[in-house]
């Protein structure tokens, strides 16, 4: 069993693009030597901002025999057809094959043997093969070579460890030779290492400022971090995604903390924060006591200078001032010019080519909000204002430099100039929610603006035929439809969608007219089941939601949430569970087709037991019940009074044989019991639930 190291060094590569292609490189290889019968016991990867390495560990020296066979065409096949097969696989005759019988006749076969082979002979062409199709989102050429890398390769280390012996990987790849060395830290010690294991690779490199491993890394990082907060008595403001990237900026990581003027911390804190993460991959600091933004950062640094890193810090210090005047600067401008003023701009911003401008979705959010409004008898005067200055920092120099924070400044733009606190908050909230965890907006105002804006999206994107499809959703529109559901849900927002939506659809005037109800129909299906996705996130039983959707025929979410709460609660009770298994001993010999039988199919006349007239008047009394399916109460206490059969429907099953000899005794008793399911179907349709 051997070992073998491969690493590709480059200059530096983009730290979001090298998690992936470490993958790429780790699987690619995998597959390949798969292909070809090499086997091993263990491959690892790294990665750095110079370095793309895997590590083999218990290879074989020698791929296995492998023996592929080719099935080819039907021994009477036309000549040509044949001929072509045998080509395929290196031969001339046919007498190199075996024939195989067939369904459809007897058919060529050829089997393919591929010898062993020493693995420093065939890792070379499968390597090259590997690099030159290596395929990074963007790459580039250098010198006059034809080879495209994300930076220029500058070194391929390949060596394969046998015990004690050292076995080259030899290949080119245009100028650039495999060879049995490595270099360190390209400023602490770019020196040549030659590497005489795989211990020692990992040695020499840690030894020469290179910690391979993200993980260490990051871990390093983190401990540094915990030290300067010890120190200092403050908090770092942790961020997994910039800890991520600053990882795969550094291959020897130092962090040092800085100071900005205490001038700066007049601006927003999202305004600091964003500004030190964009664009300088700085963490932020915040007191330890008051959790207020302090005028300190971190940063990582690549270096560990003599000076203990006074240069670096001086040197970020000033870039992250320039930072923070143009910051102070776009702050200002924005809020000497009103808020209101931007809504005539927006004339000139297309949202889309098909669907108009943003001051046409802006009218359009505006009248879908007061509907909605209505449906839920929600008087707020402030609806059409707040719609007009939702979207109107997009235009802000702020929200220009840092998209990320559109409608976090608007909110700051809105309260400086004297808005209503709940229009200013609208106008951040309406985005939300962004994610299956982010928050629901907190106000009605801002839940009614959420929901209008997203509706509209789906709505005008439905008219003209962007709907997502599998995997692809470009103007993430599930998004939009996982928001609204998560905000009526969340908010309790009895909202019904089965007439607004084909409202909505005939008022944008953007589809055919006589396409809206299709449409809507279509829309509303969409709607159903992203609510089913989020029932799943809440690991709540799809059936039973879609034996509600189909009892109500509804699309009020808020309605269909509150009876799947109400079952669910019920059935955890004594007298419901009692119920649904009495229940499910009549599921269990009923057809499905006996579900709509209804009281009036019933004779008494049959009737030979006492058990029958029992369940009979017991039937009767919860029959003159006209319950409506949209009222959870009324849905509740029925289901208790249901709860009061539990007994009869058992003395039933104890004492009458429901397989009567006589056919019309027999189809009495089914009805009879048929007809106590149908009084739950006014509630949840039981063809679309199995009863536990």
């Amino acid at each position: 069993m051997a070992n073998f190291v491969l690493e590709l060094l480059s200059e530096e590569i983009p730290s979001r693009m090298q998690k992936n292609a470490s993958k790429y490189l780790e699987n690619e290889f995998i597959q390949r030597i798969s292909e070809i019968g090499l086997k091993y016991e263990k491959i690892r990867s790294f990665y750095s901002s110079r370095r793309l390495t895997i590590i083999v560990e218990g290879m074989e020296l020698y791929s296995e025999e492998i023996e592929v066979e080719k099935l080819g065409p039907r021994v009477d096949a036309p000549k040509i057809a044949i001929d072509g097969f045998l080509r395929s696989c290196g031969t001339k005759s046919t007498k190199d094959c075996t024939i195989i019988h067939d369904k459809k006749g007897d058919r060529y076969q050829f089997t393919q043997k591929t010898p062993s082979k020493f693995a420093p002979e065939i890792l070379p062409s499968l390597i090259t093969e590997i690099i030159t199709k290596f395929p990074w989102p963007k790459s580039m050429r250098w010198g006059s070579g034809s080879l495209r890398w994300v930076r220029p390769l500058r070194n391929i280390l390949a060596l394969i460890f046998d015990k004690t012996k050292i076995i080259p990987v030899d290949f080119d790849i245009e100028d650039i030779s495999s060879n049995n060395s490595t270099y360190g830290h390209r400023f602490l010690n770019n020196n040549q290492i030659s590497i005489k294991s795989v211990k020692n690779y990992l040695e020499e490199l840690h030894k020469n400022y290179v910690i391979l491993d993200v993980d260490d890394r990051k871990n390093e990082i983190l401990s540094q971090l915990e030290q300067i907060e010890r120190r200092h008595d403050l908090k770092i403001l942790m961020d997994e995604d910039l800890l991520d990237e600053v990882s795969g900026l550094v291959e020897w990581p130092i962090v040092h903390i800085g100071n900005f003027e205490e001038a700066f911390l007049e601006l927003p804190k999202e305004v600091l924060i964003t500004s030190m993460k964009s664009h300088q991959k700085y963490f932020s600091v915040v007191d330890n006591k008051t959790g207020e933004i302090t005028n300190k950062f971190i940063l990582v640094s690549n270096i560990d200078s003599m000076d203990k890193g006074k240069f670096i810090i001086n040197g970020n210090e000033r870039v992250l001032s320039a930072r923070l005047y143009d910051a102070k600067y776009f702050w200002d401008r924005d809020n000497a010019q009103p808020l209101i003023e931007k809504s005539e701009l927006l004339e000139n911003v297309t949202f889309h080519k098909q669907i108009g401008t943003l001051s046409n979705k802006i009218e359009r959010i505006g009248n879908i909000a007061q509907k909605i409004s209505t449906i839920l008898n929600i008087k707020d005067e402030n609806i059409l204002l707040a719609s007009k200055l939702i979207k109107n920092d997009l235009l802000t120099e702020m929200v220009g430099e840092f998209p990320e924070l559109q409608g976090v400044m608007g909110r700051y733009y809105a309260l400086n100039q004297g808005y209503d606190k709940s229009v200013c908050d609208a106008i951040y909230e309406h985005y939300l929610p962004n994610s299956p965890k982010d928050k629901v907006p907190t106000n009605y105002l801002s839940s009614v603006l959420s929901i209008a804006d997203k509706l509209d999206n789906l709505v005008c994107f439905w008219s003209i035929g962007e709907k997502p499809t599998g995997s692809k959703d470009p103007y993430a529109l599930r998004r939009s439809g996982n928001g609204i559901i998560r905000n009526i849900i969340l908010n309790n927002l009895d909202l019904n969608f089965d007439h607004l939506i084909e409202e909505l659809f005939i008022e944008t005037n953007i589809c055919n007219q006589g396409d809206a109800p299709s449409l809507s129909s279509d829309l509303v299906e969409f709607l159903l089941d992203r609510y089913r996705t989020f029932l799943s996130d809440q690991q709540i039983d799809i059936q039973i939601a879609n034996a509600i959707i189909a009892a109500d025929k509804t699309s009020n979410f808020y309605r269909i949430n509150s009876k799947i709460k109400m079952i669910n609660d019920f059935v955890q009770t004594n007298e419901g569970q009692e119920l649904f298994r009495s229940l499910n001993r009549i599921k269990n010999i009923i057809d499905s087709d006996y579900l709509d039988t209804k009281f009036e199919d019933i004779s008494v006349n049959l009737f030979q037991k006492e058990e029958e007239n029992n369940l009979y008047t017991g039937i009767q009394k919860l029959t003159k019940q006209n319950i409506k399916s949209d009222d959870i109460n009324e849905a509740k206490n029925f289901l208790y009074q249901l709860s009061i059969l539990t007994p009869e429907i058992n003395n039933f099953f104890d004492n009458v044989v429901v397989n009567h000899e006589d056919e019309k005794i027999k189809t009495n008793r089914i009805n009879l019991l048929a007809s106590v399911l149908f009084l739950l179907q006014q509630i949840v349709d039981l063809k679309l639930v199995d009863i536990k």
